[in-house]
């Protein structure tokens, strides 16, 4: 499914994504799993790690992504398709999938440092963040709690 979610953002954003926003789309939408059925999407261990969510698997699996290209001008790695036509690719995902998703793209894509900040924020706020960055430095790989978002869920609704 990593490789799934992998290839459907850059898709979707039609290659206009950066390695960083993805690692954090691919968080969120583990995340918003979670929250809403309580089971991830993948299957990644995710970690704090250098401030942010992060999972080596994830490099592990762009680096064997035949189809995608990685471009780094220093600051950022962009990540694009090696064959342009695969951004009108159709994806065998439920609808409610997709939806979801494409929410997270809708909500955070794009380029210019105001959606990268707010993209940055939101995740550092969710509850799995909050609790890591509380008890954690930043150089230390720390397990990220994703369970904690949807208690977080089911005690605003009161349940």
């Amino acid at each position: 499914m990593l490789e799934q979610l992998i290839l459907y953002f850059v898709c979707k954003t039609k290659g206009h994504i950066t390695k960083t926003q993805l690692v954090k789309f691919l968080y969120l939408a583990d995340l918003y799993s979670v929250k809403w059925t309580g089971k991830q999407l993948t299957e990644l261990d995710w970690c704090y790690y250098l401030r942010g969510p992060w999972h080596q698997d994830i490099d592990t699996a762009l680096e064997g992504m035949e189809v995608l290209s990685i471009q780094s001008d220093g600051e950022a790695s962009l990540i694009t398709a090696k064959d342009e036509s695969l951004y009108s690719s159709e994806f065998d995902l439920s609808e409610g999938l997709k939806l979801m998703l494409d929410n997270i793209r809708k909500e955070w894509a794009g380029a210019g440092t105001d959606k990268f900040q707010a993209l940055m924020g939101y995740v550092y706020e969710t509850a799995p963040m909050v609790e890591a960055k509380s008890k954690h430095t930043a150089e230390e790989k720390a397990s990220l709690n994703l369970q904690l978002e949807r208690e977080k869920l089911l005690a605003e609704l009161g349940a």
